[in-house]
């Protein structure tokens, strides 16, 4: 059996799911078109909607993953102990990147030595080099194309599906169906953007900074992964 398929014991909400990702959607494209201005000044930015909820879903993401690390021993192996280990430390440096470890909301003045190594002279690291910004990013999307996207997808095609997931180890590894959705969105969200670059495209119909929503469903996803580990570890408890 796979990880696509979930018995009801270990299956997450559908509102969570399913139901949720869209929301923002839903919520910041309607504004953007109808009051520009109070996107620009409620949306947008570093205090906006986007740029807090990002954070926020990590931190839930993070508690979740320290959680899971408290029924660690249900977890078949230790390297799948060490990838969930990761997988929530990724969520906490998400969250700390995003706020600038605070910066942003408590509005301390940035430190000289990173001052002046920092492009935007903030207190992260992501706006030091690339290493700490784009690389762990598209190492990231990579993860949530394949993993959230053409896995699940191809075991479903193959009829891997049935009402029990096998405890294997690579079972644990792999996002079930429950993360097609986000990982659809965090991939689709910035193909606007994308396009617009390979074709020369000015001016899109609708200019949004699709790197911020899609930095969102990047934090959704780790969330949702991590939560579907822990209902699966719990249900074995």
């Amino acid at each position: 059996m796979d990880s696509v398929s979930r018995s009801p014991a270990i299956q997450l909400p559908t509102w969570l799911w399913l139901w949720f990702p869209p929301l923002l959607l839903l919520v910041i494209v309607p504004i953007k078109i109808v009051s520009p201005e109070f996107y620009a000044q409620w949306i947008d930015g570093e205090r906006g909607l986007i740029e807090l909820a990002t954070p926020i879903i990590s931190i839930i993401g993070a508690v979740i993953g320290f959680k899971l690390m408290r029924v660690a021993s249900i977890l078949p192996t230790r390297r799948l102990r060490v990838w969930m280990l990761l997988t929530t430390l990724g969520c906490v440096y998400f969250a700390g990147e995003e706020l600038s470890w605070g910066q942003h909301l408590f509005g301390w003045g940035t430190p000289a030595y990173l001052e002046a190594v920092n492009d935007q002279e903030e207190t992260n690291l992501h706006n030091i080099s690339s290493w700490f910004d784009q690389k762990p990013r598209m190492l990231l999307e990579f993860w949530v194309l394949v993993g959230g996207i053409i896995y699940p997808i191809r075991q479903r095609m193959a009829g891997s599906d049935s009402g029990n997931v096998a405890d294997t180890e690579k079972s644990w590894y792999w996002p079930s169906i429950e993360l097609l959705p986000t990982a659809l969105l965090a991939i689709l969200v910035r193909l606007p953007e994308r396009i617009k670059s390979l074709f020369g495209i000015e001016q899109l119909p609708l200019e949004l900074r699709f790197s911020e929503p899609q930095e969102y469903y990047f934090a959704l996803f780790l969330l949702i992964y991590l939560a579907s580990v822990y209902r699966r570890a719990i249900s074995q408890a």
